[in-house]
């Protein structure tokens, strides 16, 4: 199998620690790609440009982070949406994913527009980001060495992101319970070798 990636998108993330967490990555080769710069083979596989973009071992290409990890999880254990305590757990990874989709947006809307973080758009998508938080504080995810599942995946792509991409703010000041559970990740395999960077 074959996945273009980048090396900062939260949404690549998630899939790269299912890989992880699946012990599929001697299955999938990845390829780092400028969506922005449009390549071809990469637009043929996904016409939208957005990553990441799957193509499995019979040629079929798709894109889109939960489409890719509904496939992976027909395909390799453990599965990240346990039956046991599956509403508990997607509870977790709602605010965490709407938190990651505002971070995205406001790097995205950057490059429009100079005051985007400040215009209605923007303000509202600082919100979710502090208000994603917050729900996570308040109903944390298992820790990686419990379980993995969408809730904890979803929370530390969501967490790291944010922290990574907006580091003038301290966003964990007063979510101490949130802080000690990202803490607990620290050295967990899959976490550190999926970390974002430029």
């Amino acid at each position: 199998m074959h996945l273009y990636i980048n090396t900062t998108s939260p949404f690549v993330r998630l899939v790269r620690l299912a890989i992880e967490e699946k012990s599929l990555s001697d299955r999938i080769t990845t390829e780092i790609v400028d969506p922005w710069a449009d390549p071809a083979a990469f637009l043929a596989a996904n016409p939208a440009g957005r990553v990441p973009v799957l193509t499995t071992d019979d040629g079929v290409s798709f894109a889109e982070a939960h489409l890719i990890l509904r496939y992976l999880d027909e395909i390799a254990r453990p599965s990240l949406f346990p039956s046991d305590g599956l509403a508990e757990t997607l509870a977790i990874a709602a605010p965490a994913l709407g938190a990651m989709e505002a971070a995205t947006a406001v790097i995205i809307g950057r490059k429009s527009s100079d005051n985007f973080d400040s215009d209605m758009v923007g303000s509202k998508r600082f919100r979710s980001m502090a208000e994603g938080l917050e729900r996570l504080n308040a109903r944390l995810p298992r820790d990686f060495a419990n379980r993995p599942d969408i809730g904890n995946i979803a929370a530390i792509t969501a967490l790291d992101y944010i922290t990574f991409r907006f580091p003038d703010r301290d966003w964990l000041a007063d979510l101490l319970e949130l802080a000690a559970w990202r803490e607990r990740q620290n050295g967990h395999p899959s976490v550190e070798a999926t970390m974002p960077y430029i």
